[in-house]
């Protein structure tokens, strides 16, 4: 009987076996090299791999697997060399197959040595990396894509491990609260010490009930970042679950929204200013028409595009119960809310004023006072041109305050009204003594006020030089004789005003045009 210590050992694989076991092998291309870097043999592996058969490959160089760059390098000696100083060498890098196509190898070079340690050849393993450096690339190309998805969307995301109650935050995250990234992890209670004090027990009792009951969540929180700034996040979430179908892990998403939730509140103050502004513009410049079939009224208006805010153009027009048609247009120095306020006082005050039977003189009077207690600022000014007209339609009555003189078209002829003129309202502390001017107008006649915008533009792009009343009469002139109607007319002064600034106009202006038409009068 054979005592432990006698038992036979295992028989040592020998190189029959060796030699099977690689030729086994089809995953790693396993071949030995002569001390010149020769092929000398080569299992299925390598076949697969690299495409050559062993007929072909054996005897061949090393360097047949590498790009031609690389060879012109000296690499693949270079690789020789280092393996045979130190034993072994291993490298990641392009290699080439037998039909030119190229694949990412793992390569293993080691130098193999006799009983004299004399350089024998070398042992050479190459594992075939496509595939593993593809699926990386593709794992990095994500989490990049996520990275810059998150950065452009300003959306953030956290784990929180319920088992460990470990909670990690993305880079974007730890960037939208202010935190360096390596910092950007912990427990929830340091995530929660970031919510804003007076929203923190909210958010707290919001993440605890999604963890306990397993469901989705929702909320808007503000957070607090470490330089004290404030931002508004939006938060969202899902809770996933073990096997066992435990809730295990809570996973949310959050979003900057303090840029979006202020464009919101612009947006509802911008809304409520459009509205007061169109409720302003519709005081200042109402859609007007008499009853009289003998007169064409027709206005324009168009807002300068130097500004942003509400123009103070207005006008209005009147039919009294004796037949005279009283008309008005006028400016306040000044864009906005407030100047636009003063002109809608001012037109209100206009209608009280004319349906009263109030003379020139008392209206104008009137109207100053109106502007002087109105106005925010002793500055503020007015100008308007007040017009009536009989109800024979055969005389006009002309009365201004600061403002330019309405054109009288009779006869073939234009012409600016001359009458005499007073002082823009709000100009004086005192009363001012008004007057007013009548004209004789028997026949067909076209009554053409405007605001100054109409004259006080350029007179050709670039020029430094106004368009002045003189080049309007001018221009309506030539428009009356080549177009076909009142509004035609209109339009095509407007279009040439507009190009005489270059397309834009420096001011507003407005247009209240009345027309009678031949042997019309009130009946």
């Amino acid at each position: 009987m054979q005592s432990r210590q006698q038992q036979p050992r295992p028989a040592e694989a020998g190189p029959e076996q060796f030699r099977l076991l690689v030729e086994a092998v089809k995953d790693y291309a396993i071949f030995l090299l002569d001390p010149e870097g020769q092929v000398i043999s080569w299992n299925p592996g390598a076949e697969r791999i690299k495409g050559y058969t062993a007929d072909e490959i054996i005897g061949q160089h090393l360097s047949r697997f590498y790009e031609p760059d690389d060879v012109a390098a000296g690499l693949p000696a270079e690789l020789l060399a280092r393996a045979a100083a130190e034993g072994r060498y291993q490298a990641r890098g392009w290699r080439v197959r037998k039909d030119g196509r190229r694949f990412y190898a793992q390569v293993t070079l080691t130098a193999l040595f006799d009983s004299a340690g004399d350089l024998s050849g070398y042992a050479k393993i190459t594992q075939d990396m496509t595939a593993e450096r593809e699926a990386e690339r593709a794992r990095r190309d994500r989490e990049y894509q996520l990275a810059e998805a998150q950065a452009v969307a300003r959306l953030g995301s956290f784990e929180w491990g319920l088992a460990s109650g470990q909670v990690t935050w993305s880079p974007e995250l730890c960037r939208i609260l202010g935190l360096d990234p390596e910092a950007c992890h912990g427990t929830l209670d340091g995530l929660l010490e970031r919510i804003h004090p007076d929203d923190r027990a909210g958010a707290a009792a919001t993440l605890r009930r999604a963890a306990t009951e397993g469901t989705s969540f929702r909320m808007q929180a503000r957070i607090l970042r470490p330089s004290g700034e404030p931002r508004v996040l939006s938060c969202w979430g899902n809770v996933t679950r073990d096997e066992q179908g435990r809730p295990s892990r809570v996973l949310g998403v959050c979003q900057d929204v303090t840029d979006w939730r202020q464009r919101e509140e612009e947006l509802v103050e911008a809304q409520a200013q459009a509205e007061l502004s169109r409720r302003l513009q519709s005081g200042l410049l109402p859609s007007l028409s008499l009853p009289d079939p003998a007169l064409e009224l027709q206005t324009r208006y168009r807002p300068g595009h130097e500004r942003a805010l509400l123009g103070a153009d207005f006008f209005d027009a009147l039919e009294l119960a004796d037949g005279t048609a009283a008309l008005l247009i006028g400016d306040v120095a000044g864009h906005g809310p407030v100047e636009a306020a003063v002109g809608v006082a001012l037109r209100s005050a206009w209608r009280a004023l004319v349906l009263t039977d109030h003379g020139p003189g008392e209206l104008l009077d009137g109207l100053d006072k109106v502007l002087s207690r109105d106005r925010q600022s002793e500055e503020l000014f007015a100008t308007v041109c007040c017009c009536w007209i009989s109800p024979g339609r055969d005389r006009i009555t002309v009365a201004l305050a600061g403002h330019p003189p309405p054109l009288l078209v009779r006869a073939g002829r234009v012409e600016a009204v001359e009458v005499a003129g007073g002082p823009a309202l709000g100009i004086y502390d005192q009363p001012y003594p008004w007057e007013a001017g009548q004209l004789e107008a028997d026949g067909p006649w076209t009554l053409l006020c405007y605001t100054d915008g109409l004259v006080e533009g350029r007179s050709a792009p670039g020029s430094v030089e106004r368009f002045g009343i003189d080049a309007l009469e001018a221009t309506v002139a030539e428009l009356l004789a080549s177009t076909g109607g009142l509004q035609e007319m209109l339009d095509r002064l407007l279009d040439v005003v507009h190009q005489a600034n270059g397309g834009d106009l420096s001011d507003d202006l407005a247009i209240l045009c009345l027309s009678r038409a031949a042997g019309g009068g009130h009946g």
